[in-house]
């Protein structure tokens, strides 16, 4: 309400109470002296119309303080009422009866005004929390015992007859209630509650003043119709009447509220103890002790809600600071005492963040469902919290990675942080099934005053991804990872639109029979053709992709790439065989059995001409879903391979058990077979091995003729390499292929 209203309007209703009222003030001061003075009673009588007017202007203007409004016109009207009535009865009669006419009046003025103060209150608060209530309620029972103390000899006097005594009890009962709410309304809104609500309380503390005033001269037989207090009771109903035509201000229950609201409970509090001990040493009233008492029993109450509301700040608190799962400090916690820890850190310290991701967590998470990853996190948890000592930090950052601020000593942050890794490598059994957790981890080594732990933490994570690309599970940070981690970031930017444009591309590499030399197939290697950066390899991409939740994606595109090229060699003629590798997430799809078997009946390719390849990593992450989903792809006819055998660690069990073809030996094996013994002995052992099994052996890297040589010694099946061609684009594949026709090398093999 007159939000809206033009500040001139206001201000002319304000000059005029002022006027009025310092109309009131000049006649009193040329009149001089006490006694009762009929033209000055009737100019002040009629000085009253001005603020009733004003409050009654205020209700017609309407908006949501028009209730209020009209209770304070009709508390205007009963103070004039009254006034009047004592006028025109001082004029004719020595001594108004008691109680008279007037009385009533006057009372009805306590009523209306309450009415009013109750209206603006629900209009601008509604609803309080219990803090405030107490608040409110301190500040007005401290305000009442005060005046209470004040009126001690009028609440104690007992003479005169039972009108008389009952009159003044009503009129000091009155008072107090309005004493009381304005303390209550100084204990809930503070000095700062807007200049409506403190010209409210101005305005009652000079009425309820010149009413302690009175009750006290005629306590003491001393008062006098036609003093001062007039002009007090009618300037304190001006403050009010002005009160109403303030602006609106919103009332903010915490932002809103300042320290210096507490004041108002404080004193009421200090004058409750106050009046209590001079009750112990000088008679009080019993009215007066019982208002002292009750105000600490509120005191008291808000000193509990105060606790309760400290004692639930200090759990959010803690809460904020804390991860839910683990019971670790979380990253505000690190930031938090990080900061801390490395404002404090001895110049002679070392310290490290560390930062680690476990792998394939996700994975995990969908096989065994969440409450299995929940477990596998607070495992890792106790066995990160296991290495801690004061004062190192320890904190969950959120899903599946953790950090470590600690003192490095002697030793470096890789060694530290590879004997966490060792650590956390320790089998833990899920749900029945033994589940080995590995992580990768990023070392920031604190080596410069002016480093945050912000930086350390970006550092860190820089490090952390490096290690993950270069599957060295720890990695230190060092500059140059700066610009790896901005060209991943591109790439993660770039990933979209490469898989909207198709910029993934296949390359083949031919395998070959080592027997007859014979071309027995193709694998298909996946490329970027990236529009800026060129022709990017997998080990540029595909950790990212994978970290990205887009690995589905791309092995969809490569499948159907994979299964259109082959239908245009079989088209042309050429009968060969092509693999495609699958990756952990593509093992888990329970949809890609199916998804395979539309794809190849869309492009009428046999199954037999699709070979997959997955690494032992994968099977080892969930060998149950492995076995279910290779035996369902294994079902439509297509052939199923274990790539880079020997870099992991696949049981013989599940080569015996799983539904496999092929085995493919690494080339980290076949690049020394004729130079190193123990990689000579590996490589037939396990060929050996795979024959006994009923499986086919692929070597891959071969590179010389003498390698060839030895594993065609050792009944190798297969070789790949680029000994017989680097992977190169299906155009040039194919040309490739035609030339050896031409060579009259020998005739193609069917898959």
């Amino acid at each position: 309400m007159l939000t809206g209203m033009p500040r001139n309007f206001r201000t002319k209703v304000g000059v005029l109470l002022a006027a009025n009222m310092a109309l009131l003030a000049g006649f009193h001061l040329l009149r001089g002296g006490g006694g009762y003075d009929s033209l000055y009673g009737w100019i002040g009588n009629l000085t009253m119309v001005v603020p009733t007017v004003a409050c009654f202007a205020c209700a017609w203007l309407g908006g949501p303080r028009r209730a209020a409004a009209i209770w304070l016109g009709l508390a205007m009207l009963s103070q004039t009422a009254g006034n009047v009535l004592v006028s025109v009865w001082v004029q004719y009669q020595a001594d108004p009866p008691v109680p008279s006419p007037a009385d009533l009046s006057y009372f009805g003025l306590y009523v209306c005004v309450t009415a009013a103060i109750i209206c603006l209150v629900r209009r601008d608060h509604g609803s309080f929390p219990r803090a405030l209530w107490l608040d409110g309620a301190l500040g007005a029972a401290g305000a009442a015992t005060v005046l209470a103390a004040a009126l001690s000899p009028v609440l104690a006097a007992t003479q005169g007859d039972l009108a008389t005594v009952l009159v003044g009890a009503t009129y000091t009962t009155a008072d107090l209630l309005l004493v009381a709410m304005i303390g209550g309304l100084l204990a809930v809104r503070g000095l700062r509650g807007g200049s409506m609500w403190l010209w409210i309380a101005g305005g009652l503390a000079l009425f309820c003043a010149a009413d302690v005033a009175y009750a006290l001269q005629v306590n003491a037989g001393t008062y006098e119709v036609g003093t001062s207090l007039f002009l007090w009771w009618t300037s304190g109903v001006t403050c009010v009447a002005f009160a109403i035509w303030q602006p609106h201000r919103p009332f903010e229950i915490e932002s809103g509220r300042s320290q210096a609201i507490l004041v108002v409970p404080m004193l009421a509090t200090l004058s409750a103890v106050t009046v209590l001990v001079i009750s112990a040493f000088g008679q009080l009233p019993a009215a007066v002790v019982a208002l002292a008492t009750f105000t600490l029993l509120l005191a008291a109450a808000r000193t509990f809600v105060s606790f309760r509301h400290v004692q639930r700040l200090s759990d959010a608190r803690r809460q904020a600071v804390t991860d839910e799962l683990t019971g670790l400090g979380n990253r505000r916690f690190l930031f938090e005492h990080g900061a801390e820890r490395l404002g404090s850190v001895d110049p002679a310290d070392r310290l490290a963040l560390i930062l680690i991701d476990l792998d394939n967590f996700k994975e995990i998470n969908d096989t065994f469902g969440h409450h299995a990853g929940d477990e596998l996190l607070r495992e890792t948890a106790r066995r990160l919290a296991a290495r801690m000592v004061d004062p190192d930090l320890l904190v969950r950052l959120g899903s599946d990675e953790f950090a470590l601020l600690i003192a490095l000593g002697p030793a470096e942050g890789r060694e530290v942080a590879a004997r966490i890794l060792d650590r956390l490598m320790q089998p833990l059994v899920i749900d029945g099934a033994r589940v080995r957790i590995t992580a990768s981890a990023g070392v920031a080594e604190h080596d410069d005053a002016s480093v945050s732990i912000a930086d350390l933490l970006r550092r860190a994570d820089v490090a952390m991804y490096a290690a993950k690309d270069a599957h060295s599970r720890v990695e230190l940070f060092r500059p140059r990872l700066d610009e790896a981690n901005r060209t991943r970031l591109e790439t993660i930017q770039d990933l979209d639109g490469a898989l909207v444009h198709r910029q993934f591309v296949l390359h083949y590499q031919p395998k070959i029979d080592v027997e007859t030399g014979a071309i027995f197939g193709a694998e298909a290697l996946v490329r970027w053709a990236h529009p800026t950066r060129g022709l990017l390899y997998p080990d540029a991409f595909l950790p990212v992709v994978e970290q990205s939740g887009l690995m589905n994606a791309v092995t969809r595109l490569v499948l159907e790439s994979a299964v259109m090229q082959l239908a245009g060699w079989r088209e042309a003629g050429l009968d060969i065989s092509v693999a495609v590798n699958l990756s952990a997430s593509d093992l888990l799809d329970e949809s890609l059995a199916e998804r395979i078997e539309g794809l190849l009946a869309e492009h009428g390719v046999p199954a037999t001409a699709l070979e997959l390849e997955i690494t032992e990593s994968v099977i080892m992450i969930d060998p149950k879903r492995a076995r279910e989903v290779l035996e369902a792809l294994r079902a439509l006819g297509l052939r199923i391979a274990v790539d880079d055998y020997g870099t992991g660690y696949c049981a013989l069990a599940y080569l015996r058990d799983l539904p496999v073809d092929e085995l493919k030996i690494d080339r980290s094996f076949i690049a020394t077979v004729t130079t190193d013994r123990r990689s000579a002995a590996i490589v037939r052992s396990t060929i050996e091995l795979a024959h006994a099994l009923g499986l086919k052996v692929v070597a891959e890297g071969i590179e010389h003729e003498q390698a060839l040589d030895a594993l065609a010694a050792f009944g190798c099946d297969y070789a790949q390499g680029y000994h017989f061609s680097r992977p190169v684009a299906a155009e040039d594949f194919t040309a490739w292929i035609q030339a050896r026709v031409a060579a009259a090398a020998p005739p193609l093999l069917a898959p």
